[in-house]
Formats: C-alpha cells, structure tokens, sequence
C-alpha cells in the first residue's frame, strides 16, 4: 500500500471512529423507549433535516449520481431532479400527517390512518424488503471506496461499515442515529465541497470545453485495468499498449484500434498515452458533444425512459421508510414541515457538488470510461485535480 493510500485509509478510520464516538452520546442520553425509536419527538428542523440528508445521500446516492452523469451525461440529470422533487411531496402530502398520528413506525401509521391489520402486514412486509434492497448498494458502495482508495479486499469495507453502524445504533438508537447521520451529513459536503470549488476554478482557468465534437483525451500517460468483460467504442484510430485478451486474441505489447467495438476481457491493462482519444463503453455517448445533448442516443423511447426515472425517483423517496421514520422525531406537524423545507435546500445544493464532480470527472478520471467503474469518480477526482499529494487522498478517503 502507498503512503497516499495510508493516508486515505486513515481518514477513513478516523470517520469511523468519530461516528462511533458520537453514538455513543445518545447511548448515554437514551433512558426510555421513546428515547430509543423517535428520540422523545424533540429533535428541532435543523437538526432533523441534517440527520434526514445525511440519512438519504448515502454511498451508493452521491457515488452513484456522479457516476452516472461522468457516463450518460445530461440525460443523467433527471436522477436528482427526481429525488429532490419526491421531498416536495413528502412536504406536501405526508410530512405533517406522519408526524400528528402519533406512529412509531410506517406500519403502524398506515393502521392508524386506514384501520386495516392486513394493511399494516403487508406495510411490514415491503418495509423489511424496501430495507434490504437499499441496504445492499450502501454495502457495495462501502466496498468499492475502500477498494478504490487503498486496495485492500470490497469485504474489509462491508465489514467495517456494518461495525460502525451496529455501534452506533444498538445502543441508543434513534438519538444516536440522529447525533451520528448529521455530522456525517456536514462531512460529507464538506469533503465534496473543497474539491469540487477548487476543481472547478483550475477548469475556469483552462481552455477546455465540453462541447467538442471529439471523444475526451487523456491528460497524461494512463494504464487502466480491466476487472470485469467490457466492449469498448472508438471513434477514431487509437495507438495503445495492452496485455490481456483483446478482440479475442492473445495480446501483450502494441495494438492500435480502428474506429468501431472491441471486446476487452477482464484482467486486461491497457495503457494509453497523453493525448489519446478515450474509448468509452458500448451504448454510452462517445463524443463530449454527445456526451452534453441531452437525448442524443438513437434509441427511440428515450423520453419514455425519462418519465419513467422521474415517476420511479419521486414515488421511491416518498416511500423511503428509514427517511419517512425520521419525521416521528419532529415535536409536531409544523416542524416536521419545516424540516422538509430545509431537507429540500441540503439536497439540492448537495447534489449540485455531486453533478459538478459528475461533470469534471470526465476530464480529470476519463480512464473511468474505460474500465466501467465511474461510480469511483467522486473518490478519485479530488486526487486527479490535486495531485498525488496527501490533500487529494485525504479528501477521497472522508
């Protein structure tokens, strides 16, 4: 492991730890039931609705936004568009209405509001698997952090996010949760916020641009490696190095790749020189003109696709139920309003940072749309903007 990776995987054990050492504060103050499932109802907007942010833009939400738009561009767009406006409804039509039936858990609020046991089984039922489909992103998303920045096995990252969560809720529940996923929340804008503005004030000082009818270039001398089977477009001629099978065949030293698809299986390395055009995977846009139309595919039911990701976007995070159970620690239905109101202003300016990271990763980590990984690009563009110097691999590592 490098010194910049030590570095790295420092800052990650010293979140872990803090996050610990905050939890263990509700444990202290827990002292009843109510105390342990909605923390007395006494937790103030502010406070809430850092919790509630913190709560929702998980691994798998900042890694993923960013990812998608480095690889789809504007048409990824629709994605926080549409987590942010499912707030607004949950401002409009459920945030007060939660709060004043005097529930505990969803379940129990849809008993409360429809009178129906068999409602509330089944409510039951879709919370547990509601859980554990989102569950399982934020463990891959912890995987994949730990892997990317320090190179030690996806597992060790399962295990030390499952550890640290554990801490801090089984003891004191909902208040340590609230006390832990607020601090994690102004973490996190913080190590997003720091090196999206100064990467984004080296790219004002440039003379790139993103409207180029040309495939990005590489910046420097890069060799990506290949982990899983990829198909790779090329719009122009591209002289390369590379080992591994290739287009079916056995190869290990030069290659240069007409225009058209080829077939990299895993295991490969390529490695390409500075100023080569970057070949990107099959089905997304190629060109940094395409790359910023949105709709510029041929498929035909593109639009269909969009309205399908705001309809999916807005209904799921208006059924979230760890995000929905958060609302029942407000004092009443005009807090948990208000807390909605300034949920809706921390995401929205956060996912902003996400979507300048998303954008000008593709210029600082363009080797992400060769290997696939782009859900690594807001862990690596602080490193690619500043250097292989302790900053960028702290930042990375928060």
């Amino acid at each position: 492991m490098t010194p910049a990776a030590q570095v790295a995987l420092v800052a990650i054990a010293l979140v872990g730890i803090v996050s610990a050492i905050i939890g263990s504060i509700g444990v202290r103050v827990a002292r009843s039931t109510s105390d342990f499932l909605v923390a007395s109802r006494t937790v103030g907007p502010l406070a809430n609705a850092s919790a509630i942010s913190g709560e929702y833009l998980s691994a798998a939400s900042f890694l993923g936004i960013a990812g998608l738009i480095l690889r789809e561009g504007a048409d990824a767009l629709w994605y926080p568009v549409a987590f942010v406006a499912g707030y607004l409804a949950l401002l409009l039509f459920v945030a007060a209405p939660l709060r004043r039936s005097g529930a505990y858990t969803v379940p129990d609020f849809a008993e409360v509001r429809l009178q129906s046991p068999v409602l509330r089984t089944i409510c039951t039922v879709f919370v547990l698997l509601i859980g554990w489909l989102y569950l399982l992103p934020q463990l891959q998303g912890a995987g994949l952090a730990l892997t990317t920045l320090t190179t030690l096995p996806p597992w060790l990252g399962v295990a030390a996010a499952a550890v640290v969560v554990l801490v801090t809720v089984v003891g004191g529940g909902m208040r340590s949760i609230t006390f832990v996923q607020a601090f994690q929340y102004w973490l996190k804008l913080t190590a997003l916020a720091v090196p999206a503005i100064i990467v984004l004030g080296i790219f004002l000082n440039g003379t790139y641009s993103f409207d180029r009818p040309t495939a990005p270039d590489f910046p420097a001398d890069t060799t990506v490696a290949i982990r899983t089977d990829v198909v790779l477009d090329v719009t122009e001629p591209v002289s390369l190095d590379a080992v591994g099978d290739v287009d079916g065949v056995r190869v290990d030293g030069p290659l240069t790749w007409a225009p058209g698809p080829h077939e990299v299986r895993a295991g490969a390395r390529l490695t390409f020189g500075a100023g080569t055009p970057v070949p990107t995977v099959s089905g997304t846009p190629t060109t940094d003109a395409e790359w910023l139309e949105p709709m510029s595919g041929e498929a035909d039911n593109q639009l269909l696709e969009i309205y399908s990701i705001l309809i999916a976007g807005f209904l799921g995070t208006m059924g979230l139920p760890h995000v929905l159970v958060r609302f029942y620690t407000n004092p009443d239905g005009r807090a948990a309003r208000r807390t909605t109101v300034i949920v809706l202003a921390m995401i929205g300016g956060f996912y902003v940072l996400v979507t300048l990271i998303g954008a000008l990763s593709r210029l600082y980590t363009p080797q992400l749309l060769v290997s696939g990984q782009t859900d690594a690009a807001v862990l690596l563009v602080p490193i690619a903007a500043l250097g292989p110097g302790w900053i960028g691999w702290l930042l990375g590592g928060l």
